[in-house]
């Protein structure tokens, strides 16, 4: 895309236009976007190790990306002491990401004219209109957000309310990760939640950041399904670890690549169950962007297939972890400076036409909103 949006708001001085240039709008020099604090940090070899597999990364990657890489990929490892079973496996997972990253980062060198070109900025202080930009014969609609972020959840709930007008003849249903499954019962209609008081059951009375929306959506007149196996999760690790897991583990598990994979199989089967109930409705997946980004490993998107609109929610700083080719996109002055003009500004980043190369950077449209404090 177009953006070096990190250092519109982090950074007093806004890095200057390099590289390409389309319409005002740049990709950042891929030499020039560099950051040696992995170096710092002691890690001199442009290599990663994975238990006893050790993938070579180019120079010029490990001090663009080395820290990005090490964030997203090496501290999902998991413990072999603690996950003897599996821990090779999740090391496996991490080194076909960390492949599959060099190849799309190969893949933004040789089209990075054409993705700032396809792709439009507009920055909105009031409510945006989803309606412009959704497709008429969506069939899933994915919405990503970063976790714990105060402020993304009212916008992803702005959307959802809308839904209802923009497809009026048609059955609705929001699939998320927030809400615990009723594992219980058989794949059915009736795993959805229709009813308030069901939410906050399902909760324990522990709301999260998530939990308007999904009320939301209830008052729209959108039935809510659950996705979240946590049973499920919770068995899978006493088989794997023969301990009761404790919180943290739980945590560990679930966000490792075995975990993600795991999730999402069984998500994608719930998921397929609710499609062949009801052909024709239109399908919301709420979850974490690393869920449901076109270039993220195990994609819903990908395992599904269907005609999908992802949309990503995120902040500027969070952008290089939700992909680190973020790091070369500008936007041009005049975007900067209505973004930064206002708390409420909204930047929408939004492919003009369907291609190919959005699955690089992993979505069809990217809401950017400013971090706000936490109340």
């Amino acid at each position: 895309m177009k953006y070096w949006i990190v250092a519109l708001v982090f950074c007093s001085v806004c890095y200057p236009s390099a590289g390409w240039t389309q319409a005002g709008k740049a990709v950042k020099s891929l030499a020039g976007a560099s950051s040696s604090r992995l170096y710092e940090g002691g890690l001199k070899l442009p290599a990663f190790q994975l238990g006893n597999m050790y993938l070579k990364i180019p120079p010029s990657v490990m001090r663009a990306h080395g820290l990005d890489l090490q964030i997203s990929h090496l501290e999902s490892q998991l413990d072999p002491a603690l996950y003897s079973r599996i821990s090779a496996k999740n090391d496996a997972q991490i080194l076909k990401s960390l492949q599959r990253f060099l190849r799309e980062y190969e893949d933004f060198r040789a089209h990075a004219p054409q993705i700032a070109a396809h792709i439009d900025s507009r920055v909105f202080t009031e409510e945006i209109p989803y309606g412009s930009y959704l497709p008429t014969d969506l069939q899933t609609l994915y919405l990503g957000e970063v976790h714990h972020i105060p402020g993304l959840a009212g916008e992803v709930e702005s959307l959802i309310r809308q839904l209802p007008k923009i497809y009026p003849n048609r059955r609705i249903y929001l699939a998320t990760e927030f809400l615990p499954a009723y594992e219980r019962i058989p794949l059915s209609m009736d795993r959805t939640v229709t009813r308030p008081e069901e939410i906050a059951d399902l909760l324990q009375g522990v709301p999260r950041m998530s939990t308007p929306v999904l009320y939301a959506a209830l008052e729209s007149g959108i039935p809510v399904l659950g996705l979240e196996p946590e049973w499920a999760i919770f068995k899978q690790l006493m088989r794997e670890t023969g301990l009761y897991p404790t919180g943290q583990m739980y945590e560990d598990y679930a966000t490792s690549f075995e975990g993600m994979r795991f999730r999402n199989r069984i998500w994608a089967q719930s998921l397929r169950s609710l499609r062949q109930a009801d052909p024709d409705a239109l399908i919301v997946v709420y979850a974490g962007f690393g869920h449901v980004g076109y270039h993220r490993d195990f994609t819903l998107a990908s395992k599904l297939g269907g005609r999908s609109f992802v949309v990503l929610f995120t902040v500027p700083e969070y952008l290089p972890l939700n992909n680190p080719l973020f790091r070369y996109m500008r936007e041009s002055k005049t975007i900067e400076q209505q973004f930064n003009a206002s708390i409420e500004a909204k930047l929408v980043e939004n492919w003009k036409k369907n291609t190919r190369l959005k699955k690089i950077m992993g979505s069809d449209m990217t809401i950017i909103l400013h971090p706000r404090e936490e109340k």
